[in-house]
């Protein structure tokens, strides 16, 4: 009878043992289920901070080159809403458009670059380049004075030259160069060739009369436009005239392209 009293109390002791090991178990699953969730919320939001993080780098970085990007003629408007400036600078394609620019008294200058980058407005860097084309507006304080700065070479006489569209110019020669010149309304207009180069100017000034046959300068008090074929940089090539107490001088290394820049400033 002992016997099986002790038997009995034994198979109740391990019963019990056998059923604190499985809540033991159970509540260990359970603890850990938790911890696994909690994990991946954790990993999740993570996740989504990281997104709206990469999102908002992003937006600041199209912010950045939408600025860095602007055109170099909208930043000059911008910054001188109040002058008259070219509209159009030709360059070379596949490139694109700079500026560096100089206010003194009574005066604006501008330089106008072809660069493979667009950098800022007179970045220090555009002091190692080579302009293209400029502008510059000058105030007098009469107009005498702004008409004696046009140097303007009016037609004199020469050889008699026929440029097409019932326009007739004259050649001359002096110490080694042939200068074309004839006029358009208030405009005066000469092209030098060098002669030991056997530099044509009649070529030149039959494409400059069949532009202007399509395209409208401004109308000025007095004009001077001068194209040298002896020189190769930016200032080739010059457009200037009077519009009262103003002056406006244009210059770029071809011919047509400088006039294009005038008559944008018609436009």
């Amino acid at each position: 009878m002992k016997k099986e009293i002790g038997l009995l109390v034994t198979v109740l002791a391990i019963g019990a043992l056998a059923g604190c090991d499985t809540k033991n178990n159970t509540d260990t699953s359970e603890s850990t289920h938790s911890s696994t969730h909690t994990s991946t919320t954790i990993s999740s939001e993570s996740s989504s901070s990281s997104s709206e993080a990469t999102s908002s780098s992003a937006a600041q970085t199209e912010s950045s080159e939408t600025v860095t990007q602007a055109g170099t003629l909208d930043q000059l408007s911008a910054a001188f809403p109040q002058d008259r400036l070219p509209s159009e600078v030709p360059m070379t394609e596949q490139k694109t458009l700079n500026a560096a620019t100089h206010q003194g008294t009574n005066q604006l200058s501008i330089l106008y670059y072809q660069l493979n980058d667009q950098r800022k407005l007179d970045d220090s860097s555009l002091n190692n380049e080579t302009p293209i084309a400029s502008y510059q507006k000058v105030t007098y304080e009469e107009k005498n004075q702004a008409a004696e700065a046009v140097h303007a070479t009016p037609d004199d006489g020469g050889q008699a030259v026929d440029l097409g569209h019932a326009i007739t110019g004259h050649m001359q020669g002096a110490a080694g160069s042939s200068y074309l010149s004839w006029q358009e309304g208030n405009w005066n207009l000469t092209v030098r060739a060098v002669n030991q180069e056997n530099q044509d100017p009649v070529p030149v000034a039959k494409k400059i009369v069949a532009y202007l046959e399509e395209a409208m300068l401004p109308a000025p008090d007095l004009g001077q436009i001068t194209v040298d074929m002896g020189k190769s940089d930016y200032t080739a090539t010059t457009v200037s005239w009077q519009d009262g107490k103003i002056t406006y001088t244009l210059q770029h290394q071809d011919p047509l392209s400088a006039l294009k820049m005038a008559v944008s400033m018609n436009q």
